[in-house]
């Protein structure tokens, strides 16, 4: 078994003799009792999103009914123009993979030093303002449609 004490005698390649299968008969019983829920519908329980809420996906492609593209930016603003919470999977400036985020749309505007459409929202996930870049949202994000939010009187509702 591997721990802090014998930690850098083991090499890549000779850890099968560590790992040890034995499960805790106590701890068997304790998992047992929990019933398994995904990571989304936990999620969206917590965040206040009904299961059976319709999620609009903006993949790239072309909506039948309009001809427009739903893309990240059609999605902040569709967002933003009826109130309603939007998910995306970001990147942050940095380059890094800032993960799963569920916000009210609120504006957007262009970075005067930058160039960049900055989108401000309150991000529930984080439970507080947070301004994202719009060209780092990746794609596959998802408007829920009529999971409407009352707008915060701290934050100024714009229109992009």
């Amino acid at each position: 078994m591997i721990d802090e004490n014998n930690y850098f005698d083991y090499k890549p390649g000779n850890v099968e003799n560590s790992i040890d299968n034995s499960i805790d008969e106590t701890l068997q019983d304790k998992y047992r009792s929990y019933p398994e829920i995904s990571e989304e519908k936990q999620e969206n329980e917590v965040l206040g999103i009904p299961n059976e809420t319709l999620e609009i996906v903006y993949d790239g492609s072309q909506d039948p009914n309009t001809g427009e593209i739903l893309d990240q930016q059609k999605q902040v603003y569709d967002g933003i123009d009826n109130n309603e919470v939007i998910s995306f999977d970001y990147t942050d400036r940095h380059g890094r993979n800032a993960g799963r985020r569920i916000v009210e749309p609120y504006y957007t505007f262009i970075a005067r030093t930058t160039g960049n459409e900055i989108l401000v929202t309150f991000d529930k996930t984080k439970n507080d303002i947070r301004a994202f870049i719009v060209g780092n949202i990746h794609p596959y994000g998802v408007r829920y449609e009529d999971v409407q939010f009352e707008p915060k009187s701290e934050i100024m509702k714009g229109v992009y």
